[in-house]
């Protein structure tokens, strides 16, 4: 068989070459994808496939000139690069992923093990993998840390955003990766893509590798006992209990609040408490804060006064202290949930104070609506309910359809995912301002006249705000987004029936 270009230059031409050539095949320019990828066997089977109706005679001539380029098929090679490296044999690695990349379609994470074997050359080859499609994540985190273990730091931080915009998501990765950004040294001139929302992309990623950190400092097994026997308990309140133990306390009409905290508040509480974030840089604990900040939001968190979050944090305790019902993560989440386990197991740790507390899932708001949609055998027929939330014309809806007497509606800015008209324009409001105008003017008709909040975090707070006025607060969250046909929670809330509008 031919050997592959010796000269760096030269084969990132080819495997250039050969990408065009994919590409003109795509679109029916099938002489000039062969002109250009006539070295590859596969861009000539796949010109012969193409032709095989209209022109069978070329397609022929086609499949035995591929043929005749005798080589061995790209998988062999590249396990036997993979396998010589491993033998520490990187020469003979290279010129087999050479071969194995001019033998089929040129991918970003093949070339990005190429630079980690041809340290040399490694700018060069890093820079040209930024023009073809990344298929394997894992090669390319795989071949950033390769590159770090080489020296090669700068161009092991573009193998990084590569491998991220591809998908990877390994733990040690994102550690690796979001020390790369925050390293200064580096100096990578073209911008890094925008996280969700339009965030900053180190703060997702910093915040991503904080959670595989705290993932690491939390071990699961006695924080997952620790729910499976709470759950076992009588303080635990099942969904097949909830339901009759929410109406008990309606019809009780006593003063009570039920909060539900997740990976969010956790996130937040961390940021107040830096002992249960002990295991992560000071950059990944900004970034972390920042990040949540901004989702509910949409503002900077370091623009707001340290004494106004301080004020906030001993609010929010307060609340979660007074709360007569926690929403809590459940141990089935604490073993499944790889993504936000690290957040979830300081929120555990957290709350090992409110050992005595009345727990049920936090997620039970979804499974309480898929039995009972819209919560109708709690809510049909109150004389009130008030209304907490982003969407001004939910108790008008809730009232029509379960015929509710009066109702009262006290407005929020969205969190930022409801991406509406609205989110755009309201940037940075909810806090202070209609925070405090919401806690200033929201008045309880009766006691235990019943409450559904949707607030985030601020929605803990007006939980226990209406509490101490003598009501009864649901705090519902995203359930309210979705019945009004705004699910932003994928599969989670996919199945929850949207509310009639009236028109």
């Amino acid at each position: 068989m031919s050997k592959p270009p010796s000269n760096i230059d030269a084969f990132l031409d080819a495997l250039l070459a050969i990408e065009r050539a994919w590409t003109l095949l795509d679109t029916g320019e099938i002489a000039e994808a062969v002109r250009l990828g006539g070295a590859s066997a596969q861009i000539l089977t796949r010109a012969a496939a193409l032709l095989s109706t209209t022109d069978a005679d070329r397609a022929h001539r086609l499949l035995e000139q591929a043929v005749a380029l005798d080589a061995p098929p790209a998988p062999a090679q590249l396990a036997l690069s993979r396998s010589l490296r491993a033998r520490g044999d990187e020469a003979g690695a290279s010129r087999w992923l050479r071969g194995a990349m001019l033998r089929a379609r040129p991918d970003g994470s093949l070339l990005l093990e190429l630079a980690a074997l041809e340290p040399n050359h490694a700018r060069a080859i890093v820079e040209a993998a930024r023009a073809f499609p990344c298929r394997d994540a894992a090669a390319a985190a795989g071949a950033a840390g390769a590159l770090v273990a080489c020296g090669k730091r700068e161009e092991a931080r573009i193998a990084g955003t590569i491998a991220f915009e591809a998908g990877a998501r390994d733990g040690d990765f994102l550690i690796l990766y979001s020390d790369l950004l925050a390293d200064t040294a580096l100096h990578d001139d073209r911008p890094l893509p925008s996280g969700p929302l339009g965030m900053p992309h180190w703060w997702n990623v910093a915040t991503r590798a904080a959670q595989a950190r705290l993932t690491q400092s939390y071990p699961a097994a006695p924080i997952i006992a620790r729910a499976q026997a709470r759950e076992a308990s009588d303080h635990w309140l099942g969904v097949n209990r909830l339901g009759a133990h929410l109406r008990q306390r309606i019809e009780a009409r006593a003063p009570f609040s039920w909060i539900r905290l997740g990976d969010g508040e956790a996130r937040f509480l961390m940021h107040l408490h830096p002992a249960l974030r002990a295991a992560l840089p000071s950059r990944e604990a900004d970034a972390m804060a920042r990040q949540i900040w901004f989702a509910w939001f949409g503002q900077d968190i370091s623009e707001i006064p340290p004494e106004s979050l301080a004020t906030l944090g001993a609010r929010l305790e307060r609340a979660i202290r007074n709360a007569d019902l926690l929403g809590v993560t459940s141990a089935e989440r604490l073993g499944s949930d790889a993504a936000h386990y690290g957040f979830c197991a300081g929120l555990e740790t957290y709350l090992g104070s409110r050992a005595d507390a009345m727990v049920t899932d936090a997620l039970a708001p979804v499974a309480l609506n898929r039995e009972d949609p819209f919560l109708g055998s709690l809510l049909r027929g109150l004389d009130f309910l008030g209304v907490v939330s982003p969407h001004s014309d939910l108790a008008d809806r809730l009232q029509r359809h379960l015929d509710i007497g009066a109702v009262a509606s006290y407005d929020l800015p969205g969190e930022t995912r409801l991406a509406r008209d609205a989110e755009a324009g309201n940037r940075g409001t909810h806090f202070p301002g209609v925070y405090e105008e919401v806690l200033s003017t929201l008045v309880v008709p009766r006691s235990g006249a019943v409450f559904l909040v949707a607030g985030g975090l601020l929605g803990k707070i007006y939980c226990d705000h209406i509490r101490a006025l003598g009501g009864i607060a649901l705090d519902i969250g995203a359930l309210a987004d979705a019945w009004v046909g705004l699910n932003r929670r994928g599969r989670l809330l996919d199945d929850a029936p949207v509310l009639p509008n009236g028109d």
